[in-house]
């Protein structure tokens, strides 16, 4: 498993940029979360990230676990 943490530099997170998450995340096959604060959710999941409410300065970490996974936080990061 490898991990890196990030910022959201956007104002806030709308719908449109969840969906473009999702099909990155779809791409590939390892397992792959984010973790702001106490939540972790699946990051092939559209209604899990916009339930996030990420706003412009949170800090966010990106996990993922499997065959591909350095490729898979390198894109989604």
């Amino acid at each position: 498993m490898i991990f890196k943490e990030i910022c959201f530099t956007k104002t806030r997170l709308d719908n449109q940029d969840a969906v473009k998450v999702v099909q990155r995340t779809m791409r590939y096959d390892s397992e792959i979360t984010l973790e702001h604060g106490t939540r972790k959710i699946n990051a092939k999941s559209i209604m899990g990230i916009v339930s996030m409410g990420l706003k412009g300065g949170d800090k966010l970490t990106v996990l993922a676990a499997g065959d591909d996974e350095k490729a898979a936080v390198e894109d989604i990061a």
